[in-house]
């Protein structure tokens, strides 16, 4: 028996491109946030605390829109809270260095909208 085209109660049904930008602000469930620091075809990386220090993670689109949702949170005051928090509870090398190449960018990306 194959899937029924109109079943809308699973997740199966989001197409699987990404669409978000570097430097868009995202929270998940539990209200923590992270900013994407990097964009490819099928994936993304996000800079978000993880097991207690930042951490630079990559996530498919499938996992976006399941697990994070648009904040409603400026750039800047995301970047420099992500930067402070790295300060206080450590990051590693890798979300040190996005995070800056973000901060030097200096300027707010279009948002898009997880749900397209």
């Amino acid at each position: 028996m194959s899937k029924d085209l109109t079943d809308y109660h699973t997740v199966d049904f989001i197409a699987p491109t990404l669409h978000v930008t570097c430097g868009q602000v995202l929270m998940d469930r539990h209200r923590h946030m992270a900013i994407v620091v990097k964009r490819g075809r099928t994936s993304a990386q996000l800079v978000r605390v993880k097991s207690g220090m930042l951490k630079l993670t990559k996530h498919t689109a499938k996992e976006l829109v399941e697990e994070w949702v648009d904040a409603d949170y400026p750039f800047e005051s995301a970047v420099a809270k992500l930067m402070e928090l790295g300060k206080q509870h450590g990051i590693t090398d890798g979300a040190r260095l996005a995070l800056e190449a973000l901060s030097k960018v200096g300027r707010e990306p279009v948002q898009n909208s997880l749900f397209l």
